[in-house]
């Protein structure tokens, strides 16, 4: 049954026009010693969340622990570091940690959500002919 709690635990983001077309791209904090606001691609065909590296470098996030991968992508195969707990905010959504990796090998612009950890926390509805993009918490989490 839907209730009104559920109604505003949920977020609706509209999709925002990225190199001419509409993708559903939401802002995320993401949490080192430093925190930034990121535009990602919510990408229900990654396993998962891929940032640019100067993102981790730039909040204080040490990729020196982190586990070096070969990601294979429609590009081929790219170097990327993993580190398995990375906080990142939703606004109106609250926080999680999710695996995330790192490379040099995707836009500065723009991170992608993978299903990893994010899928996993929230049921996440793509409207595409609405150009909207619904995410509602699958359970209650840190606000």
């Amino acid at each position: 049954m839907d209730t009104a709690h559920d109604r505003l635990s949920e977020r609706i983001f509209p999709y925002i026009v990225y190199r001419g077309r509409f993708y559903p791209i939401i802002p995320v904090i993401i949490e080192g010693r430093e925190r930034a606001i990121v535009h990602a691609l919510v990408d229900s065909g990654a396993t998962v969340s891929l940032f640019h590296a100067s993102i981790a470098e730039d909040i204080g996030i040490d990729l020196a622990d982190a586990e070096q991968v070969y990601l294979a992508g429609v590009g081929g195969y790219v170097k990327a570091y993993v580190k398995k707990q990375v906080k990142i905010t939703i606004e109106g959504l609250g926080d999680i940690f999710i695996p995330m990796a790192f490379t040099e090998y995707i836009a500065s612009d723009l991170a992608i959500l993978g299903r990893q950890g994010f899928f996993e926390a929230f049921e996440i509805t793509f409207r595409e002919c609405e150009k909207k993009l619904i995410i509602k918490p699958k359970k209650p989490i840190n606000r």
